[in-house]
């Protein structure tokens, strides 16, 4: 029995639980028992305590650090450029950037502007690759 069948089993046999005198009480653990092969006090546990509501799982590894706004401004750059790779992007992004925004083409946010300068080449590979997919563009 899977634990998301264990819960669904045990919050409706937990109303009949609270509601059940104790001769009810003990047929309907023997019956929890029978069908969980849980032990009989960890039957018990279950059925008195109020349920857990569903924990959403942490993502795994280090918080993410460029977000969507570092991606548009990323993605403006690739078209600015004539949408090179990534990789050919990198070293004029600095200048593209400066230009862009002295011309009133493109606003950000101090902090957007120091991720964008700052993003490596892989990132940038990254941070382009669902623009590319909405083109229509494939990896050479």
């Amino acid at each position: 029995m899977t634990r998301a069948s264990l819960r669904e089993y045990a919050a409706v046999q937990r109303d009949r639980y609270q509601q059940a005198s104790r001769r009810e009480k003990h047929q309907l653990l023997d019956e929890i028992v029978a069908v969980t092969g849980l032990h009989r006090k960890a039957a018990i546990r279950l059925l008195r305590r109020a349920p857990r509501a569903p924990t959403v799982p942490a993502r795994a590894g280090r918080p993410r650090q460029y977000g969507p706004d570092v991606a548009a401004a990323a993605e403006v750059l690739w078209q600015a450029s004539g949408r090179i790779g990534a990789h050919r992007l990198h070293p004029f992004v600095p200048e593209l950037l400066d230009r862009l925004i002295r011309c009133e083409e493109l606003r950000l946010r101090p902090a957007v502007d120091k991720l964008v300068r700052q993003a490596s080449r892989p990132t940038l590979a990254r941070l382009l690759a669902p623009a590319r997919v909405r083109r229509g563009e494939k990896r050479r």
